[in-house]
């Protein structure tokens, strides 16, 4: 973890720093009636998100508003609309999340995408399940933050279990690089290629492609964490025939 770097109430950690270049991942804590207006980005360039870690505040642009009222995500629309984020009462902590668009992706995003800009909060996302939570009898549920394969090769979601039952089975991504960002209710180890660790509020777990990982409560603890995957290579033709769905 890189040091930390403030500008006008805004702290800025970057995480996770040299795992891959082509993402850039931020902890942010914006001081309570605090304004920040973060850079834009070209669609050729850059895509970034924003998942809000507590609830406090807003985003903004010249033409609407969102209440951050629940743990959530917000996507710009690139160059296209400015827009800020401003702190409630308390200080508003966020993920910020910055990576490269190369061809691919922006072939993908232009054929089929969110319209934005689009602020969606942790009880509107879609729920599932998957091989090595539900299916081994985990109450693990997973959330898409992010319309699949709407970015090319990022997808971003997230995880959330309590207790015992709570866990995540040994399982490997054979074409998906991915990190955790921890957050807040959470106690839980991990094992990520054969090495054990145990997490806490803020911590990122790397995992790269082709490393099994798997994850249990300890105790009554949680297991709670926002995540991003990245086909840094591109996918081989998926299950459904299209080059670029899920493995």
């Amino acid at each position: 973890m890189t040091e930390m770097k403030k500008t006008e109430g805004l702290t800025r950690r970057e995480m996770a720093a040299g795992t891959h270049p082509e993402l850039q991942l931020y902890e942010c804590t914006l001081r309570a009636g605090s304004r920040y207006e973060p850079e834009l980005y070209g669609l050729e360039e850059k895509m970034q998100m924003f998942f809000f870690v507590n609830a406090t505040g807003y985003v903004a642009t010249k033409d609407k508003a969102w209440n951050i009222k629940e743990q959530g995500i917000f996507i710009p629309n690139y160059k296209k609309e400015p827009f800020w984020i401003e702190a409630g009462k308390e200080d508003l902590v966020f993920v910020h999340i910055v990576g490269v668009m190369n061809a691919y992706d922006e072939k993908e995003f232009i054929d089929y995408h969110i319209i934005l800009p689009n602020m969606r909060g942790k009880s509107e996302c879609f729920r599932f399940t998957e091989y090595y939570t539900g299916k081994i009898g985990s109450t693990i549920e997973s959330r898409r933050l992010v319309l699949d394969t709407a970015f090319g090769r990022w997808f971003v979601g997230m995880d959330d279990g309590e207790g015992e039952d709570a866990f995540v089975g040994k399982h490997t991504n054979e074409h998906l690089q991915q990190w955790n960002y921890v957050l807040p209710g959470s106690h839980f180890k991990y094992i990520v290629d054969g090495k054990e660790g145990e997490a806490k509020d803020g911590d990122v777990i790397f995992i790269p492609k082709g490393a099994s990982s798997s994850a249990r409560p300890v105790g009554d603890g949680g297991i709670h964490y926002l995540w991003i995957k990245f086909a840094s290579e591109g996918f081989p033709v998926g299950r459904d025939g299209y080059p670029g769905s899920e493995e």
